[in-house]
């Protein structure tokens, strides 16, 4: 719809009314509500065609997966004699694994206002263009600076589908299956990391980069079929394409009339709203949400899980696991796969606190006793009858941090900001994970070597046990609320 006097509106194909009809802005809400419901648009839902926009939305979380775990199996090739990369330091190693996480959160701090100003859809398919000149330069490409600007530039497309796909889904997403499909990213976010362990294990270092790259074709057909955001079309005053939308995602005997209502009474609060830091902090209800976000993403980082993820296969090596470290990390990560698809069916039904503290209380007895095992390796003792348990215990690791703080702090990104802060808010939140992932991936080598591999782990386990006071004293549970209740539970005093 325009601004003015008059508006003009076309009417549904279906019925025997006008093609276009001209209405005085006065007349707009009514004739949207009634030609909604004379259309049959009420009764009940329909969930499957947000589940399919969500999985398609969510592989450009699987693309950010594959970059993150590229450098598990391709750091023992580049270090090894076969590589074409004359002999690398540690230094070199680690800024290979790391230079992403800084690539991640240039692209994460733009990208909420990039979304705002081209739309939720447009934003998440240009993510394809770093992914694509990252695989690119990785494949065509062969000494150490190309390697640096690749990862820097595929991190910046990481960063930017973090923040973007949580909050799409987010907005399309009814309350009741919202914690279902927000595990939609993380589930495929894992699903990449697998990719990149299986292929790269067992690929040449040129075929698994075009591999890589061939798995964005999906990405950018699917995505190019995502209907737009009905909250940025009812921010940009285009209710009845909207509604429209909306008839899409929920089913034609949905009643929209409702849900057009709050999403209308959302974005004309957010006309006085300039979306930034200071309505972020300005309320009781932003500050709480925000101290929420950032402590779940801090803590979903100082666990180590992503110092895991990049050097699974060495810590294997370390660990002289009797089980070929290739096929653990491939065990590893499939393990991950399955709990979060898990996550995805309990979540709308457990709540988010309740996953948050057992994931922390099991990921810390997981790291206590992979310390242990690595204070009697060091300590001489044979620990060769015990070959199992690196990766037991790193597996069981994945399958509890999956349950809770591998996939809750996503949906609630999602779910816990108000629609006028929603973009800065997510890219404050993305830009602190990636910002540890860089500080724990740089650190992780200088920390097993100056600490022993035993302390490393311990620390993170010293983490994971504060994270469970975190979740049960601070985040608020929201499964089940609207956006609206969560904002109205955040305003009130515990």
């Amino acid at each position: 719809m325009t601004m003015g006097t008059t508006t003009t509106v076309r009417a549904d194909e279906s019925s025997s009314k006008p093609l276009f009809v001209t209405l005085p802005n006065k007349e707009k809400e009514e004739y949207v509500s009634t030609n909604i419901k004379s259309s049959g648009l009420e009764g009940k839902e329909r969930k499957h065609f947000q589940f399919l926009i969500s999985l398609c939305a969510a592989l450009g979380g699987m693309q950010a997966g594959i970059t993150l775990g590229w450098s598990s199996p391709i750091l023992p090739y580049l270090t090894s004699k076969e590589s074409f990369l004359p002999e690398l330091s540690d230094d070199q190693i680690s800024w290979i694994s790391s230079l992403l996480a800084l690539g991640a959160i240039v692209g994460a701090v733009p990208a909420g206002k990039i979304a705002d100003r081209l739309g939720r859809k447009w934003a998440i398919i240009l993510t394809a263009v770093p992914f694509t000149a990252s695989w690119l330069t990785l494949a065509l490409t062969g000494n150490v600076a190309s390697i640096y600007a690749a990862r820097f530039i595929g991190g910046i497309g990481a960063g930017a589908a973090c923040v973007l796909v949580p909050v799409y889904v987010g907005e399309i997403a009814q309350a009741s299956i919202r914690g279902a499909l927000g595990a939609f990213f993380p589930l495929l976010f894992s699903s990449g990391i697998v990719f990149a362990y299986a292929v790269g294990a067992y690929c040449s270092y040129v075929v698994f980069n075009v591999a890589c790259c061939a798995i964005l074709l999906p990405f950018v057909l699917g995505a190019s079929f995502m209907p737009e955001s009905p909250m940025w079309l009812i921010q940009r005053g285009r209710k009845i394409q909207a509604a429209r939308v909306l008839t899409i995602l929920r089913g034609p005997h949905y009643d929209i009339a409702k849900e057009i209502t709050v999403l209308q009474d959302d974005a004309d609060r957010m006309v006085n709203a300039n979306g930034g830091f200071k309505d972020l902090v300005g309320t009781k209800a932003g500050r709480r949400a925000v101290i929420t976000c950032m402590g779940l993403m801090a803590f979903q980082q100082l666990c180590g899980v992503d110092a895991v993820l990049f050097y699974t296969v060495n810590i294997f090596q370390a660990a002289d696991s009797t089980i070929d470290p290739f096929v653990a990390a491939i065990i590893v990560g499939i393990t991950e796969v399955l709990i979060t698809l898990f996550v995805a069916v309990v979540i709308d039904r457990f709540g988010r606190k309740p996953l948050l503290m057992i994931s922390g209380v099991m990921m810390t007895a997981c790291l206590g006793v992979l310390g242990y095992y690595f204070k009697l390796k060091d300590g001489g003792s044979d620990v060769s009858a015990f070959g199992w348990l690196p990766l037991t215990s790193l597996a069981l690791f994945n399958v509890v941090f999956s349950i809770g703080y591998g996939s809750v702090p996503f949906a609630v990104i999602s779910e816990i900001f108000p629609p006028e802060t929603k973009g800065v808010a997510s890219s404050m939140s993305i830009v602190v994970h990636w910002s540890l992932v860089f500080i724990v991936t740089k650190l992780f080598p200088t920390m097993e070597d100056k600490m022993g591999q035993a302390a490393t782990f311990w620390t993170f386990s010293f983490f994971t046990i504060t994270s469970v006071a975190f979740a049960y004293f601070v985040v608020p549970e929201t499964k089940g609320k609207t956006l609206q209740e969560i904002q109205r539970k955040l305003e009130r005093r515990h």
